[in-house]
C-alpha cells in the first residue's frame, strides 16, 4: 500500500538475524539497503502488517521466524479474550521519507530471528536482498543510511 497521510504514516519492519548476519533489502526506490518492512493498512495492526511485509518482501514465513523481545511485560488481571498483547518494537521512530522532507513515517521496528537463511527476493520491491556479516555492513555503510546501519548492527549484536 502507498502512502495513507500526507504527512505521516505508520510502518512495521525487522532486522532478521540468522547466523551471525542480518537481512537487508537494497530498496528499489530509495537506491539504500534497509530492513524488509512497509506500510501498515487501515485494517492491521502493526504485528499483522509486519508479518504480512516480512512475507511480500523476504519469502520469510511465521513458521521460520520469532520476534525476539528486548523487554517483555505482563499485567496484572490482563485478559486475554478482551485484548491483544502486540509484540514490543525494539525501536519506535520517525523518519522522513522522501526527498522532500515532508512525509514521514513512524515505524514500529522489531528484532527477529529467522532458523533458515533462505529467501524470495520480491523484484517489485527491491533490486536485491542479501544477508550481512557486520564486515558487510561496514563496507556498504556508505549505501544505507546512518540509522539502519547502527540499529542493523545493534541486531547483530543482540541476536547473534
Amino acid at each position: 500500500m502507498s502512502h495513507i497521510h500526507e504527512l505521516y504514516d505508520f510502518t512495521a519492519s525487522a532486522f532478521i538475524v540468522h547466523d551471525k548476519k542480518v537481512l537487508l533489502m537494497h530498496h528499489k526506490r530509495l537506491a539504500v539497503w534497509i530492513q524488509p518492512g512497509g506500510h501498515i493498512e487501515l485494517d492491521e495492526d502493526p504485528e499483522m502488517a509486519l508479518w504480512r511485509e516480512i512475507e511480500e518482501e523476504t519469502g520469510l514465513t511465521k513458521d521460520v521466524l520469532e520476534i525476539v523481545q528486548l523487554q517483555q511485560y505482563t499485567l496484572p488481571g490482563h485478559s486475554a479474550a478482551s485484548q491483544k498483547r502486540l509484540p514490543l518494537p525494539f525501536d519506535l521512530n520517525v523518519h522522513p521519507y522522501g526527498t522532500d522532507g515532508v512525509h514521514k513515517h513512524i515505524d514500529f521496528c522489531y528484532l527477529m530471528k529467522s532458523s533458515t537463511d533462505k529467501t524470495a527476493q520480491n523484484i517489485e520491491e527491491s533490486n536485491d536482498l542479501r544477508w550481512f556479516s557486520s564486515a558487510d555492513i561496514e563496507e556498504a555503510s556508505d549505501k544505507m543510511y546512518p540509522d539502519v546501519h547502527a540499529r542493523a548492527l545493534f541486531a547483530l549484536n543482540m541476536v547473534s
